[in-house]
């Protein structure tokens, strides 16, 4: 039975620099007290889902919490390229490899049960994330086109 994890505690935050706004994010496995601190940019969030091809800031969190926790379990697994794919198998990699890390290892809580979506809303930890980008996947997809022209320019 894979292992449970849940986001404990989200900070703002930033580099050492100050210049590089983030969220230092708390990831908790209740079995055994381990927990496992992931510093995110902002950033991270919309640039993920551009260069993976995804379409909502829900998946791009679900990814990016997996991310976080499958080398535990796999950390010789080696991390896929998206860029050296259509956006349609660069999604496809991202989701299976977080099915993956479900289905073999671990799950990330990343949403809230409630009754209703302000109850929600007011318990979710990750909301500072929700609210701070919303992925438009038109906009996505065409950043992620222009982002491959570019890289085809430049030869990579």
């Amino acid at each position: 039975m894979p292992d449970g994890w849940h986001v404990s505690e989200v900070t703002d935050t930033a580099d050492e620099s100050g210049q590089i706004e983030a969220w230092e994010i708390t990831l908790a496995r209740p079995s055994d007290g381990a927990t496992v601190a992931v510093f995110l940019p902002k950033v991270a969030i919309e640039s993920t889902a551009v260069a993976h091809g995804l379409t909502s800031t829900d998946e791009v969190i679900e990814v990016l919490m997996h991310r976080a926790v499958h080398p535990i379990y796999e950390p010789n697994l080696p991390e896929v390229n998206p860029w050296r794919m259509t956006g349609d198998e660069a999604r496809a990699a991202a989701l299976e490899r977080v099915e993956r890390c479900k289905r073999d290892h671990a799950t990330v809580e990343t949403t809230v049960k409630g009754r209703t979506a302000a109850a929600r809303a007011a318990a979710d930890p990750l909301s500072p994330l929700r609210s701070h980008v919303r992925i438009d996947p038109v906009n996505a997809a065409a950043a992620r086109l222009e982002h491959q022209r570019a890289f085809l320019r430049v030869g990579t």
